[in-house]
C-alpha cells in the first residue's frame, strides 16, 4: 500500500523527542533558545499554515532557478545592459551591496532557529529558509559578478559588507541586531514576523514592478523569485508569537515589534525610498515610495497587529509623517556626501521636481529651494561647491545621519549616561537605546571612531578606510560625472 502525503506529512513534521542524558534546558539553552524559556509542551500546538516536504521544496526550487538562469541567458547581451537607464543602474548597484551579504546573514538565523526552535516543525522551516537564504546570496552574486564587465563597482555586490562604508555599517548594525545577536525566539517575530511579512514585500514585489517597466526583466525575475521564498518561511513568526502571547508575554512581544519596525523603516526610507524616487526613470515610477509603502506594508502590517490584537506602535504619528519627508531629506544627505558611496546619485532635473511635487504636494516648497541652491554652486563653482565636508551627525542606534524630517522639523534628541553624550535622529531610536543600554553603548559611529582616532579624519584617508577607491569607486552626480551618458540631460533649476 502507498502512503499518501497527507498520511505521512503531520507525523513526519512532529518528530519531537523528551531527552533522557541532558535536561531539556541544556538541549536548549535560554540564550539561544530564547526567553520566555518554556517547557515543551507549551509548543507542541506550533503549526504553520504552508507545509511542504524536502521533495517538494527541491523541485520547486530547481524550477525556480531554472527560470532565472533561462531569463539571464536570453539577456546576456552587452546592448542589452547598455540600454539601461544609467539612474537604475546605480539603483542595482546600490541594492547588490546593501542587500546580498545580508541574506547570508539571514541564513545564519535561520540555522540559529534551526537548532534551537522548540518544535520540530519550526527546524524544518528554518532548515529550508537557511537554504532559501543561501539562495538569495547566490542570486545577486551571480548577476553582480556578471555585471562587472560593465561597471567595476557592482564588485561591491560581495565587498560592501566587508567594509566600513558608513551606509553598511548602519544596515550591518541593524541586521547583526536582527540575525546575529538575537535568540530564536527574538529572530522569529523580527525577522519572520516583521521584516519579511512587513518590509521584503516592498524591497522585491514593488521593485519588480518598477524593473518591469524600466525593462530590466533579469533583475525583476531574480527578486520576485526571491520573494516567493520569504513568503513561505516568513509564517515562521506567527505561530512563534501567538505562543508568547497565549504564556503570559505580550508585553515582550509588542516590544520586540514596535523595535524592529522602527529600526526596518530607518534602513528601508534610505535603501528603498531614494532608490525608487531618486534613482528609477520616470516611466517605471508605477507609484511613489509612499504609496508603495501604504498599500504593500502598512496594510499588510495593520492585518498582522489585528490579527494578535497587539497595539499600534507608539510612534505611529512620527512614521506617518516622516512618509512625506524623511527619505527627501535623506536623499540630500546622500547627494552631498556622494563621494563616500559607491553608487552615483541624482539631483532631480524639472520633470522629476514636477513627479515629485504631484505626489507629496509640499515637495517643492521644502526641498526645491534647496536644490536650486545646489544649481547654483554648480553653476558659480563646479563640484566642490556642492559636496559636505564638515562631520555629519550619526545616530547612535541606527546610524544614519540625524536628518530624516524636512528643515524647520528637528526631531534629533540626545541623552547623557556616564560620562557620554549620545545623538538620536529621533526618539524612538532613542527609546530602543534606552531599553537595551547594554547591548548598544559601546558601540561607537564612523563619527565617534573619527573624533577618538580610530578612523581618519582627512577625506582622502577616510575613503580608503572606508573600502573606497578615490575617485574610481567614488560616487558622483549621476549627470555629471566623467562619462559621456552623464552629461545629458543637465537638470535646471
Amino acid at each position: 500500500m502507498v502512503l499518501r502525503r497527507d498520511d505521512w506529512l503531520d507525523v513526519a513534521r512532529k518528530i519531537d523527542w523528551s531527552p533522557r542524558y541532558v535536561d531539556e534546558r541544556e538541549l536548549f539553552p535560554e540564550e539561544l533558545s530564547g526567553h520566555p524559556w518554556l517547557p515543551h509542551e507549551e509548543w507542541r500546538g506550533w503549526n504553520e499554515v504552508y507545509r511542504t516536504t524536502y521533495r517538494e521544496y527541491v523541485a520547486n526550487q530547481r524550477e525556480k532557478d531554472a527560470a532565472v538562469l533561462g531569463v539571464r541567458a536570453a539577456l546576456s547581451k552587452p546592448r542589452l545592459f547598455d540600454e539601461l537607464d544609467p539612474g537604475w543602474v546605480q539603483l542595482v548597484k546600490f541594492h547588490n551591496g546593501a542587500i546580498a551579504l545580508a541574506e547570508y546573514a539571514g541564513a545564519v538565523a535561520e540555522l540559529r532557529m534551526a537548532r534551537f526552535g522548540r518544535d520540530s516543525a519550526w527546524r524544518m522551516m528554518a532548515t529550508l529558509g537557511a537554504l532559501d537564504e543561501i539562495r538569495h546570496t547566490q542570486i545577486p552574486l551571480l548577476t553582480g559578478h556578471d555585471l562587472l564587465a560593465h561597471d567595476g563597482n557592482f564588485d561591491w555586490t560581495h565587498k560592501a559588507f566587508h567594509t566600513d562604508q558608513w551606509v553598511i555599517l548602519a544596515a550591518r548594525h541593524l541586521f547583526d541586531d536582527m540575525f546575529l545577536a538575537a535568540d530564536a525566539i527574538d529572530m522569529a517575530i523580527q525577522l519572520n514576523f516583521v521584516f519579511e511579512t512587513g518590509f521584503t514585500n516592498l524591497q522585491f514585489m514593488a521593485m519588480a514592478a518598477m524593473a518591469d517597466r524600466a525593462h530590466h526583466h533579469l533583475f525583476e525575475k531574480t527578486v520576485a523569485s526571491i520573494q516567493t521564498d520569504e513568503a513561505r518561511h516568513a509564517q515562521i513568526g506567527h505561530p512563534v508569537l501567538r505562543t508568547l502571547l497565549e504564556n503570559g508575554s505580550r508585553e515582550r512581544a509588542q516590544y520586540l515589534v514596535d523595535k524592529m519596525w522602527w529600526r526596518c523603516w530607518r534602513v528601508f526610507l534610505a535603501l528603498t525610498g531614494t532608490a525608487m524616487e531618486y534613482l528609477t526613470p520616470l516611466e517605471a515610477r508605477a507609484r511613489s515610495f509612499k504609496e508603495f509603502m501604504n498599500e504593500w506594508v502598512n496594510e499588510q502590517f495593520m492585518k498582522n497587529l489585528a490579527e494578535f490584537d497587539l497595539e499600534q506602535p507608539w510612534f505611529w504619528d512620527l512614521f506617518t509623517e516622516e512618509l512625506d519627508y524623511a527619505h527627501h531629506s535623506f536623499q540630500l544627505g546622500l547627494y552631498t556626501y556622494r563621494t563616500t558611496l559607491w553608487f552615483d546619485v541624482a539631483m532631480p532635473d524639472r520633470a522629476e521636481r514636477e513627479w515629485l511635487n504631484a505626489k507629496y504636494p509640499r515637495w517643492e516648497e521644502t526641498y526645491g529651494p534647496l536644490w536650486d541652491d545646489l544649481e547654483r554652486r554648480w553653476a558659480a563653482g563646479g563640484e566642490s561647491g556642492t559636496l559636505s565636508y564638515g562631520l555629519p551627525a550619526l545616530c547612535n542606534l541606527c546610524q544614519l545621519p540625524t536628518l530624516f524630517m524636512r528643515p524647520g522639523r528637528n526631531t534629533a534628541c540626545t541623552l547623557e549616561m556616564g560620562a557620554r553624550r549620545y545623538l538620536f535622529c529621533s526618539e524612538p531610536c532613542r527609546w530602543i537605546f534606552q531599553q537595551e543600554t547594554e547591548r548598544f553603548a559601546d558601540h561607537k559611529s564612523v563619527v565617534d571612531r573619527i573624533v577618538v582616532g580610530e578612523a581618519p579624519g582627512k577625506l582622502t584617508d577616510l575613503h580608503r578606510w572606508m573600502g573606497l577607491e578615490a575617485p574610481v569607486e567614488t560616487g558622483k552626480d549621476l549627470r555629471r560625472g566623467l562619462d559621456p551618458w552623464r552629461l545629458d540631460p543637465i537638470p535646471t533649476a
